[in-house]
């Protein structure tokens, strides 16, 4: 599963908040744990425990208690260690030992102190919020007289003090340390998924501006900055191919640009050498002149259809190619638009067939210009059948639609020029076409015309067999027929 960039925000604040809370909670119950089972810990936790080793020194030593020094030196070692202050008393209150009063001590005065419960109430000084305890010193099982303790709890001994804070603290630094590493690991991971694609775009941009585009961007994670590039890769490859284009189609205009020169310059030098020669009085007899007249129609002829492709498809391109749609029946349309062809074939060498009975429907169509269409179809058509060859035209209803069709028995179209020659200016086996004349717009021009009657236009053809190229217009209903009847 892959996140976005704002997911991956999120969960890596929340890893850096949570992840330490965890680690260093764990570790704090281990310190629990450990200082709960520590003996020393154990030991400074209850009292009786934690003072025995002050009351089994001053059993053992009781009797040399009389010696001051003797016996503090015995004992200080243990107050030291545990911060306590010691004082032995006998059963009739007389001051025997005082770790801190070492003049009191040595003259036995009366301590007023009260004991009860196992703690002592001094009765004579302020201890300033210490605490006592008071523990009987027994000897051969009779209590001889009590020790009393002093001592801070808050006041923790250094050995045990250490082993807490190293437990506590521990776990603490863990947790940082958890938190450093964390935070670290995140920041490189975030800033590698930032600063990767940033990179790219940075090349692909400095490519561009030095007007190189053959280069491809691979970032392509599921994140905005993946978007980000990708959507860049994508204006990249649109940007190559329209550049592509540019050039195909300027080159392309290029070659047009001087196709058109040709085929202008070749009729006018044609009419120019006949008019000269009927000048010169070279076509003495009438049936010579009137050849000449013939050629010079001919040329004049395909010099007008070159002209008007060129104004028709300038007109397209400045969107005002006009249409003058009306409701007709195509029966009728047809036949009008197919008379003229058919009375032009008949002194032709070619054979026009029209299949009879032509579909009796109503479309919205410009008459005109769908007479252009298949004036066109069927010109293109007499260009590449053999003089003998063979055009046929006929029409049927094809679901809601008026299907017209142009078959001839020519050369046919090789399947890698089929899709193309409905494109401005293109011309399938470009030496051949120059033969037989045209600078590739009349299909163009015929696609315009149809998708603005709403219909599509398409050719089928099987190389060496001939061509065969569809058209057609929707049919309207009985209801848009009366309204356009009416009008």
């Amino acid at each position: 599963m892959r996140f976005t960039f704002r997911t991956k925000l999120i969960l890596s604040f929340l890893s850096i908040i949570t992840i330490p809370v965890i680690i260093t909670l764990i570790f704090i119950n281990l310190a629990t744990v450990n200082i709960k089972t520590d003996p020393e810990i154990i030991r400074f936790s209850k009292i009786e425990l934690r003072f025995q080793k002050i009351i089994d020194l001053v059993t053992q030593n009781y009797f040399n208690i009389q010696n001051y020094d003797q016996f503090y030196a015995i004992v200080s070692p243990v107050l030291r260690e545990t911060g306590c202050r010691l004082q032995v008393i006998d059963s009739s209150g007389r001051l025997l030992f005082d770790s801190e009063d070492r003049e009191g001590s040595l003259d036995n005065r009366i301590l007023k102190v009260k004991i009860s419960d196992g703690f002592a109430l001094n009765l004579e000084e302020d201890i300033n919020g210490m605490n006592q305890y008071s523990f009987p010193v027994k000897i051969d099982d009779k209590v001889v007289g009590s020790i009393i303790i002093q001592y801070d709890l808050d006041m923790l001994p250094p050995k045990v003090l250490h082993k807490v804070i190293l437990y506590i603290g521990g776990s603490y630094m863990l947790g940082l340390t958890s938190l450093v590493i964390l935070i670290i690991l995140l920041s490189w991971l975030i800033s590698r998924s930032i600063l990767v694609p940033l990179s790219e775009l940075n090349s692909a941009i400095q490519n561009i501006s030095q007007g190189n585009l053959d280069f491809t961007i691979v970032y392509n994670k599921n994140d905005e900055l993946g978007r980000l590039c990708q959507a860049f890769e994508l204006m990249r490859r649109k940007l190559k191919e329209s550049l592509e284009k540019q050039n195909m189609y300027e080159n392309s205009r290029k070659a047009i640009i001087a196709s058109i020169s040709h085929d202008l310059r070749t009729p006018i030098a044609s009419i120019k050498g006949y008019v000269e020669a009927l000048q010169d009085g070279l076509a003495r007899d009438p049936e010579k002149f009137n050849r000449y007249l013939s050629i010079i129609k001919d040329k004049t002829d395909k010099l007008d259809r070159l002209i008007d492709d060129l104004f028709h498809f300038s007109q397209i391109e400045l969107g005002k190619l006009h249409m003058d749609f009306k409701v007709q029946n195509s029966r009728i349309m047809l036949e009008e638009i197919l008379s003229p062809i058919e009375v032009e074939a008949k002194n032709s060498s070619f054979q026009l067939v029209v299949h009879r009975p032509l579909p009796e429907v109503y479309v919205k169509a410009d008459s005109k210009r769908i007479s252009q269409v298949i004036d066109n179809i069927v010109e293109n058509s007499r260009r590449y059948i053999p003089n003998d060859g063979q055009i046929i035209i006929g029409a049927r209803v094809s679901g809601t639609f008026l299907e017209v069709f142009v078959k001839d028995n020519g050369e046919g179209i090789s399947p890698e020029d089929l899709p193309h020659i409905f494109e401005s200016f293109y011309r399938g086996e470009k030496s051949r076409s120059q033969n037989y004349g045209g600078i590739g717009l009349g299909l163009a021009i015929c696609k315009h015309i149809i998708e603005e009657h709403g219909g599509r236009i398409w050719a089928e053809s099987v190389k060496g067999q001939g061509t065969t190229i569809y058209f057609t217009l929707p049919i309207i209903n009985s209801q848009h027929t009366e309204a356009g009847l009416t009008q």
